[in-house]
């Protein structure tokens, strides 16, 4: 007979039928009055006896005495093995026979590097889909910058404040061409550029003329430190060589003065001691000065001076061109190849002092400089405090509390966060050893979806940070790009396997 879903019969019918079916007692001609009355066969009311036999039999046999191990089961499939491979291609640095191994080792399971390579286009197919087709209503500060594995540019456009990665594509050249059509790309998304920080790259100056941007470029303060310690560490090194050479001539002098010579060749110093005192001298001088300046330089440029009062944009120039000044009286090379490249972005690093203090200028009005003090205070510490805008100063000034931390929010010249990626970014190119099509568009949809684990944004995705609605976890993503929504289309020589399940039990 064949196997057949009878609708007709409820639950509480079914109950009640197994109950009379178990009962040992029951009248001769039962089971047939009951198979004409609900319209079912013998077979059927036999075969629910057994199982209500059954389940009771499970149900009351002896177990073992304490507490239950929960146990879990892992369906293995096809959508499972395409997801252990995006996996571990996107969240861990792997290469395709890495992924081979692991399947292997984990789960018993062999598949060809072909295939895990096929899957693995797949899913950055899909990943280039999904984050073309995204909306991305957002002002963003960008950063961007390149990064290059072997002669291959990769270009990188970031959000300064969400950290959400705008683009992140492998390109042949990274000239005007290439980055303007990044740029007009990224619009096509509706997010809204109001400025880009960069390290002075021609191709990123170019591509935003050719793109048509009006925003202001900023230059990287990321950079600018960084050369300056390299600076800092050139004068220690020679200034501890002085040192060194200075006590070598001490040592020698107080040698020859002693009235016996101690065993062994006579120490020789290089230099006479009092030309290696005065190098000495000078090394450190040259030192003190350099880290002196350069910490006004530092100073100078910050948005707010120690006492929480908005920098003044026509002060900070004048401390700047004066510091470049006493840079050149050092007589060093170094300091003077930095100073000079300095004075060339002085304009550049003074606007976004001069944007913010105009955009402060009519909310400062009438405000005290305490006043003025207490609220930058409060933006910079909101977050430990728990409080907003409107809860700083009484209501009647809450407009104006607002526009200040608006405006404070908004300053940027920094691309730190972009060079923060590519520290993420390179073992992956490293151990690829070049940039697959299919991974910088997973690379992408991985980071975008991932959620912090600590700092400021601790707990939040990029594109929770961005103001983006029903953001699907990391986990949802994987579901989506393996095709558990819509199959992926395999190739002609995809096989199926049976499904596995393999029982995990985990004792707590």
């Amino acid at each position: 007979m064949a196997d057949y879903q009878l609708a007709h019969l409820s639950l509480s019918t079914r109950l009640e039928l197994a109950t009379l079916m178990l009962n040992p007692f029951r009248p001769w001609g039962q089971v047939s009055a009951l198979s004409r009355q609900h319209g079912v066969s013998r077979k059927f009311l036999y075969v629910l006896r057994q199982k209500a036999f059954q389940g009771l039999v499970d149900a009351l046999l002896p177990r073992a005495p304490g507490r239950k191990a929960r146990t879990h089961a892992v369906v293995i499939d096809e959508a499972f093995i395409q997801r252990a491979i995006g996996i571990c291609l996107s969240v861990v640095p792997g290469t395709v026979r890495t992924v081979q191994q692991l399947l292997d080792l984990l789960f018993n399971l062999h598949r060809s590097t072909g295939y895990i390579s096929q899957t693995a286009q797949t899913l950055g197919a899909h990943a280039l889909q999904y984050q073309q087709a995204l909306s991305l209503p957002l002002q963003a500060l960008a950063e961007a910058d390149e990064i290059f594995q072997g002669r291959q540019p990769c270009l990188t456009l970031v959000d300064g404040r969400s950290f959400l990665v705008l683009s992140l594509s492998a390109q042949q050249q990274r000239d005007e061409t290439t980055w303007g059509c990044v740029l007009l790309d990224v619009q096509q998304q509706g997010v809204q550029l109001l400025d880009i920080a960069s390290d002075g790259a021609r191709g990123i100056r170019a591509g935003v003329q050719a793109a048509g941007l009006t925003i202001p470029l900023r230059p990287d303060l990321f950079h600018l430190i960084r050369k300056a310690h390299r600076v800092t560490q050139r004068l220690e090194k020679q200034a501890y060589r002085a040192m060194q050479m200075a006590e070598r001539s001490r040592r020698a002098q107080q040698e020859q003065q002693r009235p016996k010579r101690r065993r062994g060749a006579p120490l020789k110093a290089k230099v006479a001691l009092p030309q290696a005192e005065a190098e000495e001298c000078q090394a450190i001088a040259r030192l003190n000065a350099w880290e002196w300046l350069f910490h006004e330089i530092r100073q100078a440029i910050e948005p707010m001076s120690a006492q929480g009062q908005i920098t003044s944009s026509r002060q900070a120039r004048q401390t700047l061109e004066v510091a470049l000044e006493l840079l050149r009286t050092l007589n060093h090379e170094t300091v003077q190849d930095f100073a000079d490249q300095l004075r060339e972005k002085l304009d550049e690093l003074v606007a976004p002092l001069a944007w913010l203090e105009q955009s402060l200028a009519p909310w400062r009005e009438g405000l005290d400089p305490q006043t003025t003090a207490f609220i930058v205070w409060a933006w910079q510490h909101q977050k430990e405090l728990g409080i907003t805008a409107d809860q700083v100063l009484p209501a009647e000034n809450a407009n104006r509390v607002a526009a200040f931390w608006e405006a404070l929010s908004l300053f940027h010249r920094s691309s730190s966060l972009a060079e923060s990626l590519h520290s993420w970014l390179r073992p992956y190119l490293q151990v690829h050893r070049s940039m697959p099509n299919w991974l910088l568009p997973l690379l992408q949809a991985v980071w975008n979806h991932h959620p912090f684990q600590r700092g400021k944004r601790q707990g939040k995705s990029p594109l929770a940070l961005a103001g983006a609605e029903d953001v699907p976890s990391l986990a949802e993503l994987f579901d989506r790009l393996i095709g558990k929504e819509q199959p992926i289309p395999a190739p002609d020589w995809f096989f199926k396997v049976p499904q596995m399940c393999y029982p995990i039990s985990v004792e707590k």
